[in-house]
């Protein structure tokens, strides 16, 4: 068979998206807020900031403010700041728990150091002076006129309402000709908050605000998600690549705290990825779709995050899948929107909430004389098969920035389980890899128990229990399962003799697929001059258990061989013994059910027969 086309499928995506087009390449300029860095060193920057501050009294303002890392304690001493500020920031520093950043305008900590100089407050700070706090709090040095004050706690928020498509097509090359695209939806609304500490200087009996630093993002809502991709092209390798493909700006927030002028922006930052694992050269393509609906509500500082979310997968329409494959291809596809807040500028300090929902694809494809015999003839038969598994998953992600380095990434604060969503055979016809090797004798004697066994086929690529309907050829079934490489037994003795049609048929597997594959073979049943004794039931299931041994049968003087070339076990009403789910041990020396081996700790009453020769 000439292998030529092979047609996936993957596909996932989600938005936070607000008003016009989702896929705006760049941010739009803040009109209400620039910078500018004036001088910068290991872990500091000097910038002038000016803009409106919109949500206060809309004033202008242009002020230089001092930016500095919280782990670059060494930047706090090489900074004309005072000696006392030096040393109240680098305290700070050390005792916060979380990495964060400092903003300081640098006229008022002139004006600190100027005060210091001249034995009393300047004009300036008089006009922003405070009142000292009432009790000193722990850990807030007094040291009389001259210390520190409690920081005030800041917090602005902003909210969004979400109601936006996406649509977006991407062509790669580097040895991967075709294309990925992603469309998708949210309804819904989410918030946005960054919270921000005021830090205050005692000087002279009074407090004098100086700067702030970043505390923490919050984000959280309530959205309904429905997500789609398509990838098509052609590649024989294992292949990754992921991008930003879109930073829509959700606002920002201008205003001053005392006189510390404070910009908050948001956006959201949209992201696409695809990862392909792949055994053979084809072409990919599939459509699909999905909805996902839930709620979150995540805080995270620089340095980690915690909070909640619970989403569940609602109603799917996939379309059919076509194509051809000898090997195996999974790709995913996931598209991440986070909401995105910032203090004064990205680069200062970030921290986004995500939510990542995947779908992961698996064309599967063979075609071969290698995967075994399935009637039993002693001939493995050349069979094919191209099927397709649709798996789905969602991961709420965070990411945090401080002073432009590489973000620190957690890609699984939370996540639902691998849902399977959907398996399809592609082969008009069905598969003929897929149908299931039914084991055992091609003969056997009237009223013999014979035994058969059911597994799947080796080149079978899934590793999840496989359950199987044997068909007797008599109008009775038995149900057996197991894991897919290995026998499933079940016995059968025919109470009649000739040739037999026994069909085994792969119904499902525990993952959810639905196989409905069947194979089947002939057993010729010979006649035998061979009888049944009575239904023996000589004990009771109460004490040890129940045991309806041979021996005991001969002990008791019941009318039974011994040397018996059959049995058959079933309970006291009738029912089979493998149907009661106890453990039982049924063979030619007798049944043997015992209690403390039981889940409930006793047996079920049981009974036995023979086949005398």
């Amino acid at each position: 068979m000439n292998w030529k086309n092979l047609a996936l499928c993957l596909g996932t995506g989600m938005a936070f998206v607000t008003g016009g087009s989702a896929f705006a390449q760049e941010v739009p300029e803040d009109k209400y807020y620039s910078e500018k860095v004036l001088a910068e060193g290991e872990g500091w920057q000097l910038k002038n900031i000016s803009g409106y501050a919109v949500d206060d009294d809309g004033r202008y303002y242009s002020q230089d403010v001092y930016n500095i890392k919280s782990t670059a304690r060494e930047a706090f001493y090489q900074l004309p700041l005072h000696p006392y500020l030096q040393e109240e920031l680098s305290a700070a520093a050390t005792e916060s728990k979380d990495e964060t950043v400092f903003v300081l305008d640098k006229r008022i900590a002139d004006e600190i150091a100027l005060s210091y100089e001249k034995g009393e407050l300047t004009e300036a700070l008089k006009a922003i002076a405070e009142p000292p706090d009432e009790e000193v709090p722990q850990g807030v040095q007094s040291m009389g006129p001259f210390g520190s004050c409690s920081d005030q706690v800041h917090s602005k928020s902003k909210s969004f309402t979400l109601n936006t498509p996406i649509s977006t097509n991407h062509t790669f090359g580097s040895g991967f000709s075709g294309t990925l695209s992603a469309t998708g939806n949210i309804n819904g609304s989410a918030t946005g908050e960054v919270v921000m500490r005021v830090k205050r200087h005692k000087i002279f009996w009074v407090c004098v605000p100086y700067g702030v630093n970043f505390q923490h993002a919050r984000a959280w809502g309530n959205v309904s998600v429905g997500n789609g991709s398509q990838v098509n092209g052609t590649l024989n390798y294992n292949w990754s690549w992921n991008d930003q493909i879109a930073k829509p700006s959700l606002g920002s927030l201008n205003f001053f705290i005392g006189p510390v002028p404070v910009h908050i922006g948001f956006n959201l930052p949209i992201r696409l990825g695809l990862e392909v694992a792949a055994s053979v050269t084809g072409t990919v393509n599939y459509n699909g779709n999905q909805t996902a609906t839930g709620a979150f509500d995540y805080t995270c500082t620089l340095s980690g995050c915690g909070g909640w979310a619970n989403y569940n997968l609602g109603g799917s329409s996939p379309q059919p899948v076509t194509g051809s494959v000898s090997g195996r291809i999974q790709p995913t596809v996931w598209l991440q929107v986070a909401v995105r807040a910032y203090l004064y500028s990205e680069w200062l300090a970030y921290a986004q909430v995500g939510v990542r929902p995947y779908l992961y694809g698996d064309l599967w494809g063979y075609y071969g004389n290698a995967c075994g015999d399935a009637d039993g003839n002693g001939i493995n038969e050349t069979v094919s098969a191209l099927t397709f598994n649709l798996d789905w998953r969602l991961f709420i992600t965070a990411e945090a920035s401080a002073f432009g380095s590489n973000p620190a990434q957690w890609n699984n604060l939370w996540s639902t389980q691998r849902r399977h969503l959907k398996f399809w055979d592609l082969v008009n016809g069905g598969s003929s890899a897929i149908r299931p090797i039914l084991g055992g004798p091609a003969s056997t004697n009237v009223n013999t128990s014979t035994g058969y066994t059911a597994r799947m086929r080796p080149c079978w690529p899934y590793g999840d229990n496989v359950n199987y309907r044997f068909n007797w050829g008599d109008s009775t079934l038995t149900n057996v399962s197991g894991a897919p490489q290995t026998n499933a037994s079940a016995g059968k003795a025919w109470s009649t003799s000739g040739a037999k049609t026994v069909q085994l048929t792969a119904l499902s597997d525990s993952w959810g697929r639905q196989l409905n594959a069947t194979t089947s073979r002939s057993v010729q049943v010979n006649g035998s001059t061979a009888t049944w004794t009575a239904w023996f039931n000589r004990d009771n299931q109460y004490g040890v258990g129940d045991y309806e041994t041979l021996s005991d049968l001969i002990s008791g003087g019941y009318p039974v061989c011994s040397n018996p070339i059959g049995v058959e076990c079933q309970t006291a009403g009738g029912a089979p013994y493998s149907s009661t789910g106890e453990v039982y041990s049924c063979s030619l020396s007798g049944g043997v059910c015992v209690n403390s081996q039981q889940p409930d700790g006793i047996c079920q009453d049981y009974r036995v027969r023979f086949l005398c020769p």
